[in-house]
């Protein structure tokens, strides 16, 4: 009877959970994943916003490239994510939040105290410059791919690596230089570690959508907490806003809410 009740006792729990996971104001719990460019803008804001109106909640969250958040979100460990729309991407649940021009970054080798940001690289000067870049399986390398192929292109990716911090070193070694949106490195590119040019002619983009879990139901207020963060964040994303082409400068045709 004892071991009754107490099943009994975990089921009222279980269920519980539930309702507070999927009611549209209650969370009880979330897994948010996204690649770490987009984690170094919004993962503090976010959590910080998700602990204020929800105190009990038990956040976790991801890093992780397209194929691992992809997998992630069919097993049901992650309820959303925020991935590359990269060719190829198949998703039912999919909306583009926001994209963002790549910039060539490097080692920046001048003394000057100032954020560093010189003149455009044009995309077929990119087959004389060493990069490193993620493998195949990563959102960035698969956007990165098919421009290239697009357009005729043959970048010299001269090293690979996973991870986003390990791409990084390579590039302050002055290995190699990388494409990434500027704004993901706002701090290193201000204090003079590296600097950044943009793509041009033509240019390139990444789009970065919102991503829920098709095994389970996902938290209509979560939903819309995440897409309110990444718009209040407009500004970090789109930084530097003054290179910005005059077709991303509107956010309105860039985010959803």
């Amino acid at each position: 009877m004892q071991q009754l009740g107490w099943a009994i006792i975990r089921q009222i729990h279980d269920a519980r959970e539930k309702i507070l996971d999927f009611s549209s104001d209650q969370i009880g719990s979330a897994a948010i994943g996204m690649p770490a460019s987009v984690s170094a803008i919004l993962l503090a804001p976010l959590a910080r916003s998700l602990r204020t109106t929800h105190t009990q909640a038990e956040l976790r969250f991801l890093d992780g490239c397209n194929g691992d958040l992809l997998l992630a979100l069919s097993s049901g460990s992650l309820d959303i994510a925020l991935i590359y729309d990269a060719p190829g991407t198949t998703h039912q649940n999919l909306e583009a939040l926001f994209s963002q021009p790549l910039y060539l970054i490097e080692r920046h080798l001048s003394d000057s105290e100032t954020p560093s940001f010189g003149d455009d690289v044009e995309a077929a000067e990119l087959e004389s410059i060493q990069l490193v870049l993620p493998c195949r399986r990563h959102g960035l390398r698969q956007v990165v791919d098919a421009w290239a192929s697009r357009n005729g292109l043959e970048p010299r990716i001269q090293f690979e690596c996973d991870s986003y911090s390990a791409i990084l070193q390579v590039v302050a070694s002055g290995l190699a230089a990388t494409l990434l949106p500027a704004a993901s490195l706002q701090r290193e590119i201000v204090s003079g570690q590296f600097r950044a040019r943009l793509v041009t002619k033509p240019a390139v983009y990444r789009t970065i959508s919102l991503a829920t879990s098709q095994s389970k139901p996902v938290n209509s207020s979560l939903v819309g907490l995440i897409k309110q963060s990444v718009a209040n964040l407009k500004n970090e994303f789109l930084w530097p806003q003054n290179t910005m082409p005059d077709n991303l400068k509107s956010w309105s045709s860039l985010v959803r809410l």
